[in-house]
């Protein structure tokens, strides 16, 4: 049965799903890059490049609410590769070689179009392959094994490494 408060999830999702779609251009979302420590000592090694969003007028806006919104609507096209682009620009400029992860999402490893935006964004931003790493979670192999096992290849061709991203809270659990 329909409920009112039904409607207004609806409009709520629709209101964010607009305004996610405008936030690259209106400078709306940035990164923040957590360090990634290795060896006995603990030395940073890398950085993880994780997504936030600053809405206008809502405030900081948690990314469990609205990646999901940009992969069921497709927004996650443009704005995984503001990341991608924004989190490699940032990287090549640091003075000490460091990693960088990038989550990036099934829907973008699934698009015709992935390698060669990946080839363009390390040749615009000159960072090395082997300084990226992407992380992937076990969704972007579950919906086309044979397309994303063709993609990830060519990442690692590339020289980018690969990790698996929340292993085993989803299908492997």
């Amino acid at each position: 049965f329909f409920e009112a408060r039904m409607g207004a999830q609806v409009r709520e999702r629709r209101l964010l799903e607009h305004d996610l779609r405008m936030a690259v251009d209106r400078g709306e979302l940035e990164l923040v890059y957590q360090p990634q420590t290795g060896g006995e000592a603990g030395a940073v090694v890398g950085f993880e490049a994780l997504l936030r969003w600053n809405h206008p007028s809502r405030g900081s806006i948690s990314p469990s609410v609205f990646i999901p919104i940009a992969e069921e609507s497709g927004a996650i096209l443009q704005v995984g590769e503001w990341v991608l682009r924004e989190a490699c620009r940032e990287a090549a400029r640091w003075r000490r070689p460091l990693s960088i992860a990038v989550n990036v999402s099934a829907v973008q490893i699934h698009a015709p179009n992935f390698l060669d935006l990946l080839v363009a964004i390390l040749r615009e931003t000159g960072l090395a392959p082997s300084r990226l790493e992407i992380e992937i979670t076990e969704t972007a192999l579950i919906r086309d094994p044979s397309r994303a096992l063709t993609v990830l290849r060519g990442v690692k061709e590339l020289g980018v490494h690969i990790a698996m991203d929340d292993f085993g809270t989803g299908y492997s659990s």
